[in-house]
């Protein structure tokens, strides 16, 4: 699954130590990731329903989110 931008107003700027998200996008995580971003903070979530299509999910499965935004 390739990286999806997501409304950024869905997400808690709180959880990426933001205090506004200007942008957002999301991947399911492989494990497998190059974890460097410059200028983009990550916060990895198990969820049980997909971020980018609302649906639910068969099992639990981990995402990776990645934002920008103000400090």
């Amino acid at each position: 699954m390739d990286w999806k931008f997501i409304d950024p107003l869905t997400v808690n700027p709180e959880l990426f130590d933001l205090s506004k998200v200007s942008a957002c996008k999301v991947r399911k995580y492989s494990g497998t990731e190059n974890m460097r971003f410059v200028g983009w903070r990550l916060y990895a979530d198990l969820l049980k329903e997909c971020p980018i299509t609302g649906q639910k999910l068969p099992e639990w499965t981990w995402f990776l989110f990645a934002a920008q935004g103000e400090p």
